[in-house]
């Protein structure tokens, strides 16, 4: 037999404590509740409905927000893989609002320094916390990761994944080895959902002096590297939501999402066959 938590007979017994006090003693239908200042008094079931009302909106109405803002508000692109979706999000130079998630993963070196693009930006929006706990842990080798706090009402875990050498240099086998690390990580805490910032510019040695066609070789790099290093993490997450914050790197993502999508899909139904 089913056991009824005490949550769930919450609103039963509020029902039934105030047909009681009322003296209730036939139908819902039929008994009143008399009302100073009117002579009928009020049906019951008008009360019953109006407790039932006030309790239900609160879930009612958030579950209701969840649904408009997934259509208002909605990802650049996404593509499927073992259970998990793979969003492309896109905010030039500013933390995508929209994209809720339960943790945020950072680029740092091996002295977790927070200090340059998404990860400044991701300390400041966390009031240092993240950053002070991991001072307390510095230095840790390339390819690690740390996860300290979040940011209060936003994320739940600030993870710092170093992909940089002591001298400041990586590779795309220490991007992924850091971010493999990261999202495996986030399992012990139950995280479902992450975000993680493109690092394209950590693969760019000079950004401001490259040309336009080296740019997107590394854009195209950076965004199959991250796709293969989420998949292949083997982590609980079920939402990872890659937040590309320059504009010129978006058809570059959604190209190269489009084509692994399509890999990915050939290769599963040749296992499966």
């Amino acid at each position: 037999m089913k056991r009824i938590s005490l949550r769930h007979a919450m609103p039963l017994l509020l029902v039934s404590a105030l047909f009681a006090l009322s003296g209730c003693t036939g139908t819902v239908y039929n008994d009143r509740v008399s009302i100073p200042g009117l002579s009928e008094g009020i049906y019951t079931h008008y009360l019953a409905q109006a407790l039932l009302f006030g309790l239900l909106q609160v879930p009612v109405a958030a579950v209701l927000l969840w649904i408009l803002w997934r259509v208002i508000f909605p990802p650049v692109y996404r593509v499927r893989a073992k259970g998990l979706s793979i969003e492309l999000w896109v905010s030039q130079r500013k933390f995508p609002w929209a994209s809720l998630s339960q943790a945020v993963i950072v680029p740092v070196g091996t002295d977790l320094k927070m200090v340059f693009g998404s990860a400044k930006i991701v300390r400041d929006w966390g009031a240092n916390r993240a950053q002070y706990e991991a001072e307390e842990v510095a230095p840790l080798k390339p390819g690690d990761a740390f996860i300290g706090s979040g940011a209060r009402y936003r994320w739940n875990h600030t993870v710092l994944a170093v992909i940089f050498d002591e001298q400041k240099r990586t590779n795309p086998e220490l991007l992924t080895e850091a971010l493999r690390n990261a999202i495996s990580k986030l399992s012990a805490e139950e995280v479902t959902s992450a975000l993680i910032p493109d690092l394209t510019d950590n693969l760019i040695a000079q950004t401001n002096w490259i040309t336009d066609e080296q740019r997107e070789e590394a854009a195209r790099t950076s965004a199959r590297m991250m796709l293969d290093a989420i998949v292949s993490a083997n982590s609980d997450l079920k939402i990872a939501r890659i937040w590309v914050f320059d504009p010129r790197n978006r058809d570059i993502f959604v190209e190269e999402m489009e084509k692994w999508q399509d890999e990915y899909n050939a290769k599963t139904a040749v296992q499966s066959a």
